[in-house]
């Protein structure tokens, strides 16, 4: 019966990995799971060592103000390792702790390791490419630019393409939704996405939501809607729209049942970039990080822009506003340029349905599982006939 050990750190990572846990089972009932994760993976049928979620950070940096319950991590998977011997183990994400940290202890044990969702070594940190080739046995990717990163770089890689593909789709038809967030169907919508971690939306939802106002003195009639992430609570959306003197609805629910409404948007970089092309969203990308993390990013950043849905396209599709440059009237005024120029926003689209057809087919975590697989059978082989893997 083999057995699996994952390592997530943050709501996105937890959420992939547990629809590749489902993936599994389907395949493999018998399958065992353990590992860090959030409670995404507890649902999916993982045994949980400790909840990481709770330490996602934006940056090494912030990511020091969790540094004890990091460590507390480590011992426990450490000791998990030890006495369970897990047939593998699959890393998620979470490049700042899962390279450094936990590929190196994984390969003390002499287990091997599936990484599951890159990252973002393309962007920043090409050096710590090392320590993949070190440690990785093979890499599982959602982008085709990322094969050829590692192709070049010698390390065994499998493209699946993005999950998103399945998985970015409406639960409920437009006018159902309509009707559920109790729009307006004659008014222009407006979505404000502002990232699925709580540092996140304390950055860039005032900021939002003053651009909002800016847009709406320009644009009467525009009406707003934001879709509230699952890991973020209510409470850290209240106050700030309890000072926006804007209506504002907040929903819950699949982000695609209010992406679907939506005109135009103002998404925080990240993967909600991705959901928004694929409801062909025009859209403004906005991000705000720390000080101390922007200008270390600057210091190693190597590609000219940082909002997927470009780096997918290979060009710049839509505006990116990026810390100093993301100002309330600059946003709105990006956003109104895609919403009043008919020819310009068109045109958009036609690059978002582009994006679409390069994420890949339909089926990517049902290939991840494919690949997962066949490591377990390469290194059960590999076992058999007594040498390293």
């Amino acid at each position: 019966m083999p057995s699996l050990c994952f390592v997530a750190g943050d709501p996105s990572g937890d959420a992939h990995a547990a629809r590749l846990v489902r993936a599994l089972h389907t395949k493999s009932p018998s399958l065992t799971c353990s590992g860090l994760g959030g409670p995404a993976m507890a649902q999916a049928g993982v045994r949980l060592l400790d909840d990481l979620t709770a330490t996602a950070a934006i940056g090494p940096f912030d990511a020091a103000r969790h540094l004890g319950r990091l460590l507390r991590a480590k011992r426990l998977l450490a000791d998990h390792l030890r006495d369970a011997r897990p047939d593998l183990v699959i890393l998620v994400d979470f490049g700042d702790f899962n390279l450094p940290v936990v590929a190196p202890l994984v390969k003390r044990h002499q287990i091997p390791i599936l990484y599951y969702i890159s990252p973002q070594l393309w962007a920043w940190g090409r050096w710590r490419l090392r320590s993949v080739q070190r440690h990785v046995d093979r890499m599982v990717v959602f982008f085709p630019f990322e094969r050829r990163l590692y192709e070049q770089a010698g390390v065994a890689v499998t493209w699946v393409g993005h999950p998103l593909i399945d998985s970015a789709r409406p639960s409920i038809p437009s006018e159902e939704a309509i009707r559920r967030f109790g729009l307006n169907p004659w008014r222009r919508t407006v979505g404000l996405l502002p990232g699925s971690r709580m540092a996140e939306v304390r950055r860039h939802l005032p900021l939002m939501l003053a651009a909002a106002r800016a847009l709406a003195w320009q644009m009467p009639g525009a009406q707003f809607l934001l879709p509230r992430a699952s890991s973020v609570p209510h409470e850290c959306f209240t106050s700030a729209l309890a000072r926006a003197r804007l209506d504002v609805r907040l929903v819950d629910g699949p982000v695609a049942d209010a992406l679907q409404l939506m005109d135009g948007a103002m998404v925080a970089s990240g993967t909600a970039t991705l959901e928004a092309a694929l409801c062909e969203v025009p859209m403004v990308v906005v991000y705000r990080a720390s000080w101390p993390t922007y200008l270390a990013a600057r210091m190693v950043v190597r590609v000219p822009r940082i909002a997927m849905v470009n780096l997918v396209a290979e060009r710049a599709l839509v505006p990116e506003l990026i810390q100093h440059r993301a100002r309330p009237q600059r946003i709105a005024s990006a956003l109104l340029e895609l919403l009043r120029n008919d020819e310009r926003c068109a045109a958009v689209r036609e690059g978002l349905r582009e994006v679409r057809r390069r994420l890949g087919p339909p089926g990517a975590v049902e290939r991840a599982a494919a690949a997962v697989f066949d490591l377990l059978q390469t290194v059960s082989d590999t076992f058999q006939s007594g040498k390293s893997v």
